[in-house]
């Protein structure tokens, strides 16, 4: 009922009785079932009821036609599209090299599409191209566009004009709220926003065993699931090690779900090492079924935002072990909902595997995302944010 008075409140002040909204984003569900970007179309699936959304997000080689988005091209043909194959922070060299023109592109079709507020998500590129459009700017960061322009000084300059125009910075997370004060974000300008996940979608499971069976998982022993792009930062070669720490003191499967650049050499190490147990899944279309086979979810990222995978673990019910930074402890209170380790100590994240097999913490686990991590609760506070930019 408040979200309704808020829409009264926002359509008062918009000329025309409706708040056109023109969300830009480099990362968007490119076909049915892509993980890429899903939180913020979910996000906005819960918005659109109580205002009009445009979103506008980059074509690339296998991104599909979908209702109301509005693919922007940057090469000749569709198959030459490759920048938005990936995420900006692992793209190599040949896709980056494709950033003059996407930039130019997304700046052409951000400035033609009428809109009465821009909500622009990760700094660099959409927040920088945002600040020198017209339209007055709420951006959201996401964690990598804070914390890459830290570490390369090259990004510095965009990032850093991207939170001094914007009229509103949404932090995922306290962590990344953080990291944007340190680049020059000013305080009174930044607030979290916990994105949170679909409590009613991510549920534990009716019947765990033919979830399992659905996977080529055997029956009995503990579950252990990392699901994610597998890329170095994610540290999944740590989960392993740990793995192999544990073969003697805990019957149990690892299920690594995902794909990318690293899934090849993590099979091979899997394979010198002799883990029988280790399972790869490969791409994971419905990540619903994936968490609600597993008991147990490691995070062994050294750099997230503040993880949706994981918030998705724990409303199905999983225990879940992460590290013990970039975020995570904002979702996760050690030896009360789960357990943390520091990164990249594989002895400690394996005795915490144990743990967490052992003294399981489910009903907790998901009890912390309803209460704080909610989709449809969260999604809506973005109104009362639009609702004070267009006040000012």
């Amino acid at each position: 009922m408040a979200y309704l008075l808020v829409k009264v409140k926002i359509n008062s002040l918009v000329e025309g009785g409706t708040l056109r909204v023109l969300a830009v984003t480099p990362s968007y569900p490119r076909f049915q079932g892509d993980y890429h970007g899903r939180f913020i179309q979910d996000m906005y699936t819960r918005l659109s009821g109580y205002v009009d959304i445009q979103v506008l997000a980059p074509r690339s080689r296998s991104s599909q036609r979908t209702n109301g988005v509005l693919r922007f091209p940057y090469m000749p043909t569709q198959r030459l599209e490759l920048i938005a194959e990936r995420t900006m922070k692992d793209a190599p060299l040949s896709h980056i090299s494709q950033l003059p023109l996407y930039m130019t592109s997304a700046y052409i079709h951000m400035s033609q599409i009428e809109a009465d507020i821009v909500h622009a998500h990760w700094a660099t590129p959409m927040g920088y191209l945002a600040s020198i459009n017209q339209t007055p700017y709420i951006l959201t960061c996401h964690g990598s566009d804070c914390s890459l322009p830290l570490s390369n000084p090259l990004f510095r300059p965009f990032t850093r004009r991207a939170l001094g125009k914007a009229s509103k910075i949404v932090a995922v997370s306290e962590y990344v709220k953080q990291l944007a004060m340190k680049l020059g974000a000013p305080r009174e300008k930044v607030t979290v926003n916990y994105l949170g996940v679909d409590t009613q979608k991510f549920t534990p499971p009716n019947n765990q065993l033919k979830l399992r069976e659905a996977f080529d998982i055997p029956s009995g022993g503990t579950v252990i699931g990392s699901l994610g792009r597998l890329v170095r930062s994610k540290r999944v070669h740590d989960l392993l090690r740990a793995a192999d720490m544990n073969r003697e003191k805990l019957d149990a499967f690892i299920v690594i779900g995902g794909d990318g650049p690293e899934y090849h050499s993590l099979k091979e190490m899997a394979k010198r090492m002799e883990l029988d147990n280790v399972y790869f899944t490969g791409f994971v279309e419905d990540p619903v079924s994936f968490h609600q086979m597993c008991d147990v979810y490691v995070l062994s990222s050294e750099r997230e935002g503040l993880s949706t995978s994981l918030q998705e673990a724990m409303a199905c019910g999983c225990t879940p072990v992460a590290v013990n930074g970039v975020g995570c402890p904002e979702v996760v209170s050690d030896g009360i909902n789960g357990f943390l380790y520091d990164t990249g100590n594989v002895e400690e994240l394996a005795k915490c595997i144990l743990k967490a097999s052992e003294q399981g913490f489910s009903g907790k686990a998901r009890e912390t995302i309803i209460e704080k991590f909610n989709l449809d609760v969260n999604a809506l506070k973005y109104l009362e944010i639009y609702s004070e930019i267009l006040e000012k």
